[in-house]
Order: structure tokens, then sequence, then C-alpha cells
């Protein structure tokens, strides 16, 4: 035990640093608490884990179990692509992200949009299996 008058060895060694180099040192150490904090925080939330879940399972499933090549289907547009060539709109059937084309022209009055429900065939599967492609057969 040191006496009174005695410093601790750390508290020497500490103290022989330059303070640049303590501040450094103790900055990049809060930075790491924070860092370290947030993470523990901002982790993800029951609901995320939930559709991380759902997503890795629909992955690993074959695509006909959701949709079968040549059936018709209704789909609910999630997304209008117009930018694309050919144009297309996107949404999911039974789980299945589905790339419908043969669409209306976007520049026309008969556009389609997000949330709108049509009928589409499907006539493909993505080639890793984990989406389908569609033709447009018209509003539902």
């Amino acid at each position: 035990m040191p006496d009174d008058d005695e410093t601790p060895p750390m508290i020497d060694s500490l103290m022989a640093l330059d303070p640049p180099i303590l501040g450094a040192v103790a900055a990049g150490a809060l930075g790491v608490i924070v860092v370290l904090a947030v993470r523990r925080r901002g982790g993800p939330t029951a609901a995320q884990r939930e559709r991380d879940e759902a997503h890795r399972e629909a992955q690993r499933r074959p695509p006909e179990e959701a949709a079968q090549k040549g059936e018709t289907y209704e789909l609910v547009i999630k997304e209008t692509q117009y930018d694309r060539v050919p144009p297309e709109v996107r949404g999911t059937i039974n789980g299945l992200q589905t790339f419908v084309r043969g669409i209306p022209d976007p520049s026309g009055s008969d556009a389609l949009a997000a949330g709108e429900t049509v009928r589409v065939r499907v006539t493909d599967y993505g080639t890793k299996g984990t989406t389908a492609q569609a033709k447009f057969l018209g509003r539902a």
C-alpha cells in the first residue's frame, strides 16, 4: 500500500503522457463507449427481426409454392417503376416479389399507381427463384 505522499504507479504513468496524447486516448475511449451504447439501443426491433426471418424463409422456399406459372393472380401494386425500360410495377403474390410488365402507358390517363389492385399472369421466375415476372391483364 503506498504511503500518503506516494502517487500510485498507474497515476504516475498517466501523468508522464503528453496532454494531447492523453486527450486523444480519452476521446477514443469515449467514442468507443458512445458507439457501443448506440449499437445496443439501435438494434433491430422485434418487428424488424420478424420481417427479416420472413424474408429469409421466403428466399428458401421454391417460387412455385407462392405462385404457379400460367396462373392468374390479383396483386396490389407496391411500387411503380416507370423509369425502367420497359416500365413495370412491383408487388407480391403470397410473399413472392413480382415484377409486372406490359402495363398501360405511364404518360397516359390510365397509368397505374401504388395501392391499386391489378390482375396478372405469372410468366416466369427470376434466376435465383426469389422473384417472379408477370404480364399485366387489367385492373381488378
